[in-house]
């Protein structure tokens, strides 16, 4: 299956998309990613991606479509809105609208390996370009080699373990 970039969009996520995105953190090659800390992490995505008292408006959660179907998920905030977690994961704390970091998942099997992660990022990057942002940032683990390759590929320079970056010009 040979996959047309144009054919990907991202939607923000509705209250209607929330049952797909639990549903596929359900999934084990999802999960264990996701929620490497268990049920209560995963009550935790929902509870961002829901975002009920407005504590995540920060955050844009997007559903992704590929000729009208869904098939993943992706984030990305500026993490100047996000400084315990920052200084935690990154060692700094950011100045608004200058670093972003992105999240994505594919949640449909049979689109995994066609290189749509790779369209996803591209796409997030455009979004933070926009916004003025000057650094993308990512935490995957070290052990989920899929989603390192596809941010190396994208541009992405590992700078320790679960912290990866990409400058933006």
């Amino acid at each position: 299956m040979k996959i047309d970039e144009k054919e990907i969009i991202l939607k923000p996520l509705a209250n209607e998309d929330v049952h797909i995105f639990s549903k596929w953190l359900n999934k084990d090659y999802i999960y264990k990613w996701f929620c490497p800390d268990g049920e209560e992490e995963k009550e935790a995505w929902l509870n961002e991606v829901k975002n009920e008292n407005g504590n995540y408006n920060h955050m844009k959660h997007f559903m992704v479509h590929y000729n009208d179907i869904t098939i993943g998920f992706c984030i990305y905030f500026d993490c100047h809105f996000e400084q315990e977690y920052s200084q935690e994961m990154y060692g700094t704390i950011f100045e608004e609208n200058y670093a972003f970091e992105i999240g994505f998942c594919i949640g449909e099997e049979k689109y995994l390996n066609k290189g749509i992660g790779k369209i996803i990022v591209k796409k997030l990057e455009e979004k933070i370009i926009e916004m003025g942002g000057k650094v993308i940032l990512a935490d995957p683990s070290e052990e989920n080699i899929a989603s390192i390759k596809t941010l190396l590929s994208n541009g992405f320079v590992k700078n320790k373990n679960c912290d990866y970056r990409k400058k933006l010009k």
